[in-house]
């Protein structure tokens, strides 16, 4: 035996060299019913769902809206849309992300969008199995985005779209695109319609108020980022069922909602069945300088309102717009309406002091009125004291003169 083999004998055994395989992707056919797609970035995973024209959504049905949307309603309640809405180039949008504060590492794991086809509402979502494949998700929702004209949302100017913006620019690619489409984001409209009737406008409590639908067996929001990282650790795709439906139920939900609203919008003061939204179209008239039509509502919602405090609401609303518009005796009998059933509204006490002083120049009536609103704010409001002796002081000078 050479000297070679003799040392060989003393080496370590070699052990075979163990080949490590690519990680699997998880197979969520069987669980989210999808299929993968390819992208140049690689693939992601889409699952898609249909809704029919005629489906029942709570008290409404998914409407048969044509191939455009007369959106005038919209354009009234502030959305800044064109006339009509394409509804073939309009995607609705909204996402599912790994943190709720958004920042640069928060990741959109979950690209929801839906639009309307000839046969009903379709509901693409875009799925990230894992981190690699973001670049793959975001081409895919970018081409979807750039066959629309208009992108409506739930929040999404604050939330949705700033994020993709940034996942986007992380990823070095263009995304700027989206600056160009018409956006509708239905959660401010929904304020503007709501705010004083219900204690949230957050999409669910619209579906439970608005649309009368209830969610059932739904996954909170704040618990989704936690399931996606639990998926990631486990890749059960059991996991993202719920997720995948909470985003379906958001997107439809929206659709109905936009057309809900559009309607709204669209109404003559006759027509308004509602006080609440009468009384916020009066508001939103007046803002826009339509001070006549504002002041129509704002009567159809004191004619259909039962709660004092949307009574009182009303009436300061109406006897400012009147004052607005140089109306001051219409103004007065407001404001004298208004302490019939509220006797202690110090505004109303003001303004019809001023009213005497300034323009009636009964020096007495303004003074037992700034009295009585002197006596109120010294029990409510002692800030304003000091202004109502000055002014009393100041009718009591002139009243002297006059005398």
């Amino acid at each position: 035996m050479d000297l070679k083999s003799t040392l060989r004998r003393f080496l370590p055994k070699e052990t075979p060299r163990q080949t490590h395989a690519q990680p699997r992707v998880p197979n969520l056919d069987p669980f989210l019913h999808g299929r993968e797609m390819d992208t140049p970035f690689g693939p992601c995973y889409l699952v898609e769902r249909h809704f029919a024209f005629g489906d029942t959504w709570g008290d409404y049905r998914i409407s048969t809206v044509g191939s455009e949307l007369p959106s005038a309603g919209l354009s009234i309640l502030g959305a800044g849309v064109i006339s009509t809405l394409s509804t073939s180039r309009t995607v609705f949008l909204d996402t599912e992300t790994t943190g709720l504060a958004g920042g640069t590492g928060t990741y959109a794991f979950l690209v929801g969008t839906g639009r309307f086809t000839e046969s009903g509402f379709l509901v693409q979502q875009f799925l990230m199995r894992d981190y690699n494949e973001e670049l793959a998700l975001l081409y895919a929702v970018d081409q979807e985005l750039q066959s629309a004209d208009a992108i409506v949302s739930f929040n999404g100017k604050t939330f949705d779209i700033p994020l993709l913006k940034t996942r986007f620019a992380i990823s070095r690619m263009d995304f700027e695109g989206v600056n160009r489409h018409c956006q509708v984001d239905l959660l401010h409209l929904a304020r503007r319609l709501w705010r004083d009737k219900l204690p949230s406008c957050s999409l669910e409590s619209l579906e439970s108020h608005i649309l009368g639908l209830t969610r059932y067996n739904d996954i909170p929001g704040y618990e989704i980022p936690q399931r996606f990282f639990l998926f990631l650790q486990t890749g059960d795709g059991r996991l993202l069922k719920d997720i995948l439906e909470h985003n379906v139920l958001d997107l439809v939900s929206m659709a109905v909602l936009m057309e809900v609203i559009n309607n709204l919008g669209k109404l003559t003061p006759s027509e308004c069945d509602c006080p609440w939204v009468a009384e916020a179209l009066g508001q939103i008239y007046a803002n826009d300088g339509k001070l006549l039509t504002a002041l129509q509502f704002l009567e159809q919602a004191w004619n259909l309102a039962q709660q004092k405090e949307q009574q009182i609401r009303i009436l300061r609303t109406a006897a400012l717009l009147h004052k607005r518009r140089k109306d001051y005796e219409t103004a007065a009998l407001f404001w004298q309406r208004l302490l019939v059933i509220a006797e202690d509204d110090l505004m109303a006490h003001e303004e019809l002091a001023k009213h005497y002083e300034h323009r009636h120049k009964d020096f007495e009536e303004a003074s037992r009125i700034t009295r009585r609103a002197l006596a109120i704010a010294l029990r409510t409001r002692p800030a304003k004291v000091p202004d109502l002796e000055h002014r009393l002081h100041r009718i009591n000078r002139r009243q002297e003169t006059v005398s």
